[in-house]
């Protein structure tokens, strides 16, 4: 194949000119979206593959369908030596300071807050200029 004209150019999350062969992945997270906007239970959704398969560009269109949807998103990169929790914690917290401030949210958003108060001060953290024990 020409290497110039080829389509595939490898790049952490740079979008091809199709997502072929892609679909299933797809409609399983709009599905899953679907499912959890109408709160009802459905699995997880897990991507794995060798770097370079298209992992990153299958994320950045799931978070556009989930965003067209309605849904919030936060991007929550993994670092080896840091628990999830703590990677977690200030993502939430600004995601439920922005709900709050949406008309017709505040209560569920500071019931969230709540919720995350409680789950960071088991880990005993410092986020920003909040101290939780």
């Amino acid at each position: 194949m020409d290497k110039i004209k080829n389509p595939f150019s490898p790049g952490a999350g740079s979008p091809p000119p199709e997502l072929a062969g892609r679909e299933n992945v797809l409609e399983q997270a709009r599905v899953l979206l679907g499912r959890t906007k109408a709160g009802r239970p459905e699995k997880s959704l897990l991507l794995t593959g060798l770097r370079g398969v298209g992992k990153t560009v299958l994320l950045n269109e799931i978070e556009r369908i989930a965003q067209d949807s309605g849904f919030r998103t936060i991007l929550v990169e993994a670092h080896e030596g840091k628990s999830l929790a703590v990677l977690l914690a200030p993502h939430l917290r600004r995601l439920l300071y922005g709900l709050d401030r949406i008309a017709g949210v505040g209560d569920k958003a500071r019931r969230g807050l709540a919720v995350l108060k409680s789950f960071i001060g088991a880990i005993k953290m410092k986020v920003g200029d909040l101290h939780w024990h």
